[in-house]
């Protein structure tokens, strides 16, 4: 018989273990169409081990995968929008302006957040 690593298929429960979650997790997971599961007959549930094993991939990995910052990037719209901002803070007193911007950051003087 097969070892759990070696095996194509998880009950809940294994999966649960394996993951180091609670089989409600599991069920969760499963509701939410975050882990795919297979119906084997009527009320038999199981969870492919590439599924789950997909579950621990680092957050930071996915992060990057959905938020390409560069996707849409364009050097031309950038420069007309800096042409365009141009001068728009001219007469502004900078130290007044970074006050209130701290202040209602809840920040100290230095960007710390305020005690």
């Amino acid at each position: 018989m097969a070892t759990i690593q070696e095996r194509e298929f998880y009950t809940v429960s294994e999966a649960a273990r394996m993951l180091d979650v609670s089989r409600t997790t599991i069920w969760r997971w499963i509701k939410e169409g975050r882990l795919h599961a297979y119906r084997v007959g009527g009320r038999t549930i199981r969870i492919r081990r590439q599924d789950a094993e997909e579950m621990l991939r680092p957050a930071r990995a996915r992060l990057a995968e959905s938020q390409d910052i560069w996707a849409n990037y364009d050097a031309e719209k950038v420069r007309q929008a800096f042409r365009q901002a141009r001068g728009i803070l001219k007469g502004i007193d900078r130290e007044k302006f970074l006050r209130e911007v701290h202040e209602a950051r809840g920040q100290d003087s230095k960007g710390r957040p305020a005690d």
